[in-house]
């Protein structure tokens, strides 16, 4: 019988005189000098249980018995034909790969004063998930039955490759990260040289049950009957020697994708979505080459931007306690004090967040109050504008500038959006302020030798407005390559199209963009103060969307049309097979605003996956690839001496992607096409 009081003892005394405990796989290492008694009672196999190893084993043995499938370890070359020929044959297999860093080494367990094991250990430090700071340790296949292959060391080698793996047709959840991974690590799955693409449930299952929540875990719960324990995802992975637990985990992730896939792609078949996952899946491997190649980051010119935005923000500082002769607010409840004091009569309709109810302070609504005659409102909206750059891209943006590379690679998350739209993480380069900021850009430079090829497309969301809904005047818009903005400007002021100001035509883009996203006035007057730094009150606002569907009346008609049927009916279809259901809103209902802007969205998003796809895939041997996504820009990096061939194949397949989503819309001037050593430059 195990003596655990003297176990404790022993571990409490152990780590009074510095005592570091580590699990390494199957194992504990013990770092520090202890005395020979004091060593021996302490024996690894107990203190793999007393740290929390054997629980964490136990729970994903216990997951991979419930699945009815073993794991097996396979190291050497024989093994490794063995279980290739074993897995021949089979369609499709599951995937998933394990990672670690160079060294491997985890963080110490955390060990309270009382020896106890803390209850929160340190987070992991995310290296794992870095193709360029992280290995591939293990690589785990199921072909369906009682058995997972599970491989390593030489066989691992062997595998990842050979040209056996790219000509099977492979599953794994969030494939997006084993492609990555396979790509920068192997030949075996390497550019455009696999048989069959990487199939993906992770995309599948936002297709079939909503963005929300796009979990393996939560696919498991709703198709397998239970929930993966996840205690063992971060664990060491380049242990000399794997424990039990580890061995079922990794095998138990494979298993999981495959039959998710096997119950989801008749689903998928059965509801016309197939199609959207196919334009989904086709594009995993562009997004995880622009991620892998990340974006040239000059930290000169961003250390020049940061600081002309804390001079801003000191002299905005300095305005409000000129004004006041007291220190600015800066605090939230600093600022809704502040709020109190200058709002009026604004106060009683003011919004109020969700979660407290407490006036809110969003940049939004406070630039209401830049309609009022309070000194107070330019050097405060200006205080917190700055903050929120500073603290966005200010020096934490240098955070993310990868220590292997001296690049950002931003992690893409492929159709996260509603819509289909990308998210975008570490840094968000969806947010990078080209408007508020708009020589911020400058800071994202092409390697020596190298320059920056950028394309997008002109006001595709009012093209794909103009087809979906069949609006002809919208249509002869761009038939006969005029300016919508111009023209709603000229309609507004009551002046020619050519007498048309800059500002005029800012105003009208939100109008425009206001109309097709089915906002109402105050919401057209906020976005065109937010966006476009545009003064419109409630009242113009209303006559402005007024006069734009005065000449848009079918675009108008389909609106109302189309929320009536969705709302009906209970989802929102997009594109070509993506919907939203009302059942997976918070509220179990779909908004007038998201009937008129998703299918619109949507079709820009399918649009801008084709374009991705045909980018990556004909720029082939050329010098250089794709290295951001923003909006509806696709942006090269390329050898100067390729910038004119990148150029032609951006147009070309752009144009074409946008010919194959809008059959018979008109293409003039569709994009637009810039080159330069930073991306300002190309975007200039």
């Amino acid at each position: 019988m195990t003596d655990w009081p003297a176990l404790w003892k022993a571990v409490r005394e152990a780590h009074m005189l510095g005592t570091e405990f580590r699990i390494v796989g199957a194992d504990v290492e013990i770092s520090g000098e202890l005395p020979p008694s004091l060593r021996d009672k302490l024996p690894t196999g107990l203190l793999f249980e007393y740290l929390g190893g054997a629980r964490a084993d136990k729970a994903a043995c216990a997951f991979l018995d419930y699945l009815g499938v073993a794991p097996v370890l396979v190291t050497d070359l024989g093994g490794a034909d063995a279980a290739m020929a074993e897995l021949a044959g089979c369609d499709p297999i599951g995937l998933d790969i394990e990672t670690s860093p160079p060294d491997g080494r985890p963080a110490p367990v955390r060990v309270n004063g009382d020896g106890g094991v803390a209850a929160r250990q340190a987070e992991p430090s995310g290296d794992g998930l870095d193709p360029h700071r992280a290995g591939i340790a293990t690589v785990q296949l199921y072909g369906g039955g009682t058995k997972c292959f599970v491989f390593r060391g030489a066989a691992l080698v062997y595998l990842i490759n050979s040209p056996w793996l790219r000509e099977q047709h492979l599953v794994a959840h969030n494939a997006a990260f084993e492609i990555a991974f396979l790509q920068h690590h192997s030949t075996a799955l390497a550019g455009v040289t696999v048989a069959h693409p990487i199939e993906c449930t992770m995309q599948a299952v936002g297709l079939l049950r909503g963005t929300w929540d796009r979990s393996l875990a939560g696919a498991s719960e709703d198709l397998l009957g239970a929930e993966p324990p996840k205690a063992l995802q971060t664990s060491c992975w380049s242990a000399p020697n794997l424990s039990a637990g580890q061995l079922a985990y990794a095998g138990s992730d494979a298993v999981q994708a495959y039959r998710i896939w096997q119950a989801m792609w008749p689903e998928l078949v059965e509801k016309s979505r197939d199609e959207a996952y196919q334009l989904q899946r086709n594009a995993l491997p562009a997004v995880a080459d622009m991620q892998v190649r990340g974006l040239g980051f000059d930290p000169e010119a961003h250390a020049h931007q940061v600081d002309a935005w804390a001079r801003d923000l000191a002299q905005a500082r300095r305005d409000y306690l000129d004004l006041t002769g007291k220190p600015p607010p800066s605090k939230p409840n600093e600022v809704r004090a502040w709020l109190v004091d200058v709002a009026g009569e604004l106060l009683a309709t003011w919004p109020r967040t969700r979660a407290t109810q407490e006036i809110s302070i969003e940049r939004k609504y406070l630039k209401r109050l830049m309609l009022s005659d309070e000194p107070t409102v330019k050097p405060v909206l200006d205080i917190l504008a700055r903050e929120k750059l500073l603290s966005t891209f200010g020096p934490k943006l240098r955070a993310f500038v990868n220590p292997v590379t001296g690049r950002l690679h931003a992690h893409y998350n492929l159709a996260a959006a509603k819509a289909g739209r990308f998210s975008c993480s570490q840094p968000n380069l969806q947010q990078l302020p080209s408007v508020k900021a708009p020589e911020f850009k400058r800071a994202i430079v092409a390697a020596p030798g190298y320059v920056l090829v950028a394309c997008d497309w002109s006001q595709i969301e009012m093209r794909a407005a103009a087809w979906i809904s069949g609006d002809p005047a919208l249509t002869a818009v761009y038939e006969q390559e005029r300016d919508i903005h111009s023209e709603t400007a000229a309609v507004i002021a009551g002046v020619a199209p050519a007498e048309v100001s800059a500002a005029q035509r800012q105003g009208a883009k939100a109008v425009n963009f206001g109309s097709i996203y089915g906002v109402g006035p105050r919401t057209l007057a906020e976005d065109a103060f937010d966006t476009y730094g545009i003064e419109m009150t409630e009242t113009e606002a209303r006559a402005a969307l007024d006069r734009f569907f005065l000449i848009y009346r079918a675009l108008k008609r389909w609106r109302y049309n189309h929320a009536d049927l969705c709302q009906r009916r209970g989802y929102v279809e997009i594109g070509c097979g993506r919907v939203v259901e009302a059942k997976w809103e918070p509220s179990g209902c779909l908004s007038f605003p998201q009937c008129c802007n998703l299918p619109i969205q949507g079709a820009a998003a399918d649009a801008m996956l084709r374009a991705l796809t045909m980018v990556f895939h004909r720029l082939g041997g050329l010098n250089g690839g794709l290295v951001a996504c923003v909006h509806d820009e696709l942006v090269l990096e390329v050898a100067e001496a390729a910038a004119e061939t990148a150029g032609r194949i951006l147009v070309e397949a752009m144009t074409e992607a946008f010919e194959m989503t809008f059959p018979g819309a008109p293409t003039g001037r569709l994009v637009a096409l810039g080159t330069g050593q930073n991306w300002k430059e190309a975007r200039a």
